[in-house]
């Protein structure tokens, strides 16, 4: 008892060390899964989704759209929308891609068969409790990792909200570890964050815009050369990129390290083993 209670100070004394510091301290526990187990179960999460498990949410860019009532304006008529099926002004939207909860609770089992999630807080009565937002925090556990998510159902009341609200905080937490995160682009966001400008008949809507910025050739390389920036001293950031690689083929491929040029493969796998051999010292910043 006194060698767990010294453990749990010493712990304490680092300070924090997850994604926020009001997070209560919890026992470490991976459940029995090694290391290469989880970097393989992080792998298979972040996995693209077939096209029939991808759904579409609708959203109006147009700020005229938006006042209209459902009628569109002059630039966009209101049509049926063959991607999202909801009725839209033509040009004036673009089709967020997401997955439902069904989808996202299969590939969770497919990878884990017994990941489970909790609330972060509970009421006397043992139920979940909402925060001053009416939305939920929770606890993900996939393979022995725990990972934050938040859900909220937006104007929905009653049973309906609470489904709602637990289904997108899985998906939310799922997200934090990778679960389809590619269907989320930075363009897509900036447009709805933004508005994007009146588009004219007959050209490209901005939601094909944004594909084909997001798939441009070397992007795929620009991608990963900004994940392993980001990961640099984080060996499971290093050992994520490099099976990413490796699935991209991208191994070959050459990036500047200062006045030289160095194979993708070779980084990665320098920069584990530097990290492994130091144990938690400190590391060099400098990456691709």
């Amino acid at each position: 008892m006194v060698a767990t209670t010294e453990a749990l100070a010493a712990t304490m004394a680092e300070g924090p060390t997850s994604h926020t510091q009001n997070q209560a301290v919890r026992p470490a526990n991976t459940f029995g899964y090694t290391r290469e187990q989880q970097i393989e179960a992080l792998y298979k999460l972040r996995e693209p989704f077939k096209p029939e498990e991808i759904r579409y949410l609708p959203r109006v860019w147009c700020g005229t759209c938006k006042n209209s009532r459902g009628q569109g304006c002059q630039n966009h008529r209101m049509t049926k929308c063959g991607k999202c099926g909801s009725r839209m002004p033509d040009g004036g939207h673009i089709d967020l891609r997401f997955v439902g909860h069904a989808e996202a609770t299969n590939r969770l089992l497919n990878v884990d068969p017994f990941w489970d999630w909790e609330p972060l807080t509970v009421d006397e009565r043992g139920l979940p409790t909402l925060d001053g937002y009416r939305g939920l925090w929770i606890r993900l556990t996939v393979c022995g990792m725990t990972r934050l998510g938040y859900g909220h159902a937006g104007d929905k009341t009653g049973g309906d909200a609470i489904k709602e609200i637990i289904g997108d905080a899985i998906r939310n937490a799922g997200m934090r570890f990778g679960m389809a995160l590619d269907l989320w682009t930075s363009s897509d966001l900036e447009i709805i964050e933004s508005g994007g400008p009146s588009v004219d008949e007959g050209q490209e809507s901005p939601g094909e815009r944004a594909e084909q910025l997001a798939s441009g050739p070397g992007r795929e390389l620009e991608k990963l050369k900004a994940k392993v920036n980001a990961g640099w001293n984080n060996v499971l950031s290093c050992e994520q990129n490099l099976a990413e690689a490796r699935q991209k083929k991208l191994l070959d491929e050459l990036v500047a390290v200062g006045e030289q040029q160095v194979r993708v493969e070779d980084l990665l796998s320098n920069r584990i083993a530097t990290l492994k051999a130091a144990q938690g010292g400190d590391t060099e910043r400098s990456a691709a």
